[in-house]
C-alpha cells in the first residue's frame, strides 16, 4: 500500500491481510514483556478488537504499526500492574523517555520485525521443506521423530533442512548486517 494513502482498520479486507501479517509478531512483541504466551495473544487480539471499534483513519501502514506497538505496550504494563506480579519489570518499562528507554524500546521493535521477516520467509519455503524446517526447529523435534511423523526417510529429513537453510540464508541476507549490529556479533 503506498505510504500516501490513508488507511482504516476497518476494512475488511485490509484488516485480515494486516492480522494475518502482524498477529504473530506483536503477539511475541507482547510476549517479550510478559512472558506468557496465552495473556500476549489475549492482549493483540483486545487490541485489533478496540482498533476495530475505532474510526481512527491512519496516514499509512508504519503509522498504524506504530499506533499498535503502543497499544500494545500500554495493554502490557496495564497487565502488568493488574497481577502486580513484576514490580521490578514494571518499574524499568516505566522509566521516562530517556535516551536508555528510546533504545531498549528501539531495540525491542527491532527485535520483532527481524522475527516476523524471519517467520515470513519461512512461510515462503516449499510446502514440504517449510514443514520439516518447522518441525525441526520451531518444534525443536530430532531427524528421526520428523521422520516418523512424516513417514520419509532420516537421509529425506536432513536434505530438506539443508535445502531450506541454504533457501532462507538467501532470502534473509540482507537482515543480516542489522543482526550483527543489533546483537554485536
Amino acid at each position: 500500500m503506498p505510504a500516501s494513502d490513508n488507511i482504516s482498520i476497518r476494512d475488511k479486507k485490509y484488516f485480515e491481510d494486516f492480522f494475518r501479517r502482524y498477529y504473530q509478531t506483536l503477539c511475541y512483541f507482547a510476549f517479550s514483556f510478559l512472558k506468557n504466551k496465552e495473556i500476549s495473544e489475549d492482549i493483540v487480539q483486545n487490541v485489533f478488537m478496540n482498533m476495530l471499534n475505532n474510526t481512527t483513519i491512519h496516514l499509512s501502514e508504519e503509522h498504524l504499526k506504530h499506533t499498535l506497538y503502543k497499544s500494545i505496550r500500554n495493554a502490557c504494563i496495564n497487565e502488568l500492574k493488574k497481577n502486580a506480579l513484576h514490580s521490578e519489570v514494571i518499574e524499568n518499562i516505566m522509566i521516562e523517555e530517556s535516551e536508555e528507554y528510546d533504545s531498549n524500546l528501539f531495540h525491542a521493535i527491532v527485535r520483532v520485525e527481524i522475527y516476523r521477516e524471519i517467520i515470513e520467509a519461512i512461510n515462503k519455503l516449499p510446502t514440504k521443506c517449510g514443514e520439516i524446517f518447522k518441525l525441526a526447529y520451531l518444534e525443536q523435534l530430532d531427524n528421526g521423530e520428523i521422520a516418523k511423523e512424516l513417514s520419509i526417510s532420516i537421509n529425506t529429513v536432513k536434505v530438506q533442512k539443508n535445502n531450506a537453510k541454504k533457501l532462507l540464508r538467501e532470502q534473509l541476507k540482507h537482515l543480516y548486517p542489522i543482526i550483527t549490529l543489533l546483537f554485536n556479533l
